[in-house]
């Protein structure tokens, strides 16, 4: 199992914790080569074109763009006309990027002029299914058979194939060892995402909004998958009253880490991997960074690609998908180090692990090409994962969101106010303090949150504002009744001090 301490010397390249958040403005990549392109739009003089949102790095983009046109030069009959690739960024996560394409959409349901989303995880694809603005593709049955549908309990490509998985994601507790000793707290050794819960952490954790980004939404579903709505809600306010803020981006809980602003964070594996290497490049003696995989609690989700409604160019995206998936393809892109077989990548080692269980065979890639050195799909190595439940984390997925948002992020000021009140006004050896109870108790039942979810479902602005009001007081007035009754408390202790 690895644990604790990662050590890489992959040269995974390029800047993770800038990450997905890139420059405002579309970054245009053309990819410019002589490709006999059959059925594909062609731009005057000749050229196709295929238009791409993504959240992706530039390097990502850069070698995928190298790969796909290498892997398409192969394929009979696609040898001679030129292809370009436009990439589209709007500057945001996924919640940022529905809404842009949701707006493109409510002008021009038939279609917005892009050709595929590529990244985000699996969120915007579950969303984008529901609203009817994915196109289906079926793999090739010799490809679909060297994918498996599941890895633990969750779906690698949907059922109906309006979206694939091309690469996994884990999440780590990501550590900055040397802000948490100077802190003195060189004891604090977490295994379990509860560990972000500490008092000793209060201020010194790093977190982010669900409403924003859904790596971060998939985080906390995962917490309360493995503990249960009840208990994992309670760590989910315990979290968030040490954090000292909340991200509106996913890599940006990264960079409080390796920055030193503070102690921990959940994080994606890769925006960790590509630190840790990063910082072994630059320095050298102890390492700074740690990235923990939670043991019996670590999950992989993929990360995805889909065809939009109405793409231009149908029949390039299909193609492209399909480079993606392929062996000789994407899939040893994420895995691969730089020029060390046909399809590795080009320049930057991306560090990502790979969807097809063949790309771990030691004998055809030894560690030596390898750019990540674990097997997700050997427990020995990662531990015993989690078994997911995409479809539970779907059916509430709005609810947590905003009950999160309302309770915690909304009201983070009072909350945090209150737990320094508790724990500066409660005895050292207290353990079953009633005030950090009923601070830290759930909002709602599962069934309350469950009949909530209805109300908060797009096409119903009136109702979620109620509720999200009516939380929103909820969630004050509990913290600051807590807090007078904490800052009471403590007085009275001191008039009673001899």
């Amino acid at each position: 199992m690895l644990t604790s301490r990662l050590r890489f010397d992959s040269g995974c390249g390029g800047g993770a914790t800038g990450g997905f958040a890139l420059r405002l403005g579309c970054a245009l990549l053309a990819a410019s080569v002589m490709l006999a392109f059959l059925g594909c739009r062609a731009e005057s003089g000749g050229q196709a074109r295929l238009v791409i949102l993504s959240p992706h790095r530039e390097e990502i983009r850069q070698e995928v763009a190298a790969g796909f046109q290498d892997w398409l030069r192969r394929k009979p009959g696609y040898e001679n006309a030129a292809v370009r690739i436009e990439w589209r960024e709007i500057g945001g996560g996924t919640s940022q990027m529905l809404r842009y394409l949701d707006t493109l959409y409510r002008t021009t349901p038939e279609g917005v002029g892009i050709d595929l989303l590529f990244g985000g995880g699996t969120d915007p694809y579950l969303t984008l299914k529901e609203n009817n603005r994915l196109e289906a593709w079926h793999m090739p049955p010799e490809l679909k058979a060297k994918i498996p549908q599941q890895i633990s309990g969750v779906d690698l490509y949907d059922p109906d194939e309006y979206w694939h998985g091309v690469m996994l994601s884990s999440l780590v507790i990501f550590i900055n060892r040397e802000t948490r000793n100077r802190l003195g707290l060189s004891d604090w050794q977490p295994k379990h995402w509860r560990d972000l819960g500490d008092p000793r952490l209060q201020g010194h954790v790093t977190a982010g909004d669900p409403r924003m980004s859904g790596s971060v939404r998939l985080l906390y579903d995962l917490i309360l998958q493995i503990y249960g709505w009840d208990e994992g809600f309670r760590q989910l306010l315990r979290l968030g009253a040490n954090a000292r803020g909340f991200a509106r981006f996913s890599d940006t809980v990264t960079k409080d880490v390796v920055f030193g602003r503070a102690v921990a964070g959940g994080s994606l594996d890769s925006y960790a991997f590509s630190a840790i290497t990063r910082e072994q490049h630059r320095t050298e003696g102890e390492p700074i960074l740690e990235a923990v995989f939670p043991t019996g609690e670590t999950l992989l989700n993929p990360d995805s690609i889909g065809i939009l409604k109405g793409a231009p160019n149908r029949k390039l995206a299909e193609l492209f998908v399909e480079y993606n998936l392929s062996e000789e393809g994407g899939q040893r892109l994420w895995m691969l180090r730089p020029n060390t077989l046909p399809g590795s990548p080009k320049r930057y080692s991306i560090c990502r692990l790979a969807v097809m269980p063949a790309l771990y065979n030691a004998e055809a890639y030894p560690v030596a090409v390898r750019s990540v050195p674990i097997n997700p799909f050997d427990e020995s190595q990662v531990g015993r994962l989690v078994q997911f439940d995409n479809r539970l984390a779907d059916s509430r997925r709005y609810v947590m969101s905003d009950l999160f948002g309302c309770w915690i992020v909304d009201a983070h000021e009072e909350l945090s106010a209150a737990w320094k009140a508790v724990l500066r006004s409660r005895l050292a050896e207290s353990r079953n303090d009633p005030l950090e109870e009923r601070l830290f108790a759930p909002p709602c039942t599962e069934a309350e949150a469950k009949a909530a979810n209805v109300f908060l479902r797009p096409g119903r602005p009136a109702d979620r504002a109620r509720k999200l009001t009516e939380w929103s007081e909820q969630a004050r007035d509990r913290y600051r009744t807590i807090r007078q009754e904490a800052e009471a408390r403590g007085r009275s202790r001191q008039v009673a001090l001899p």
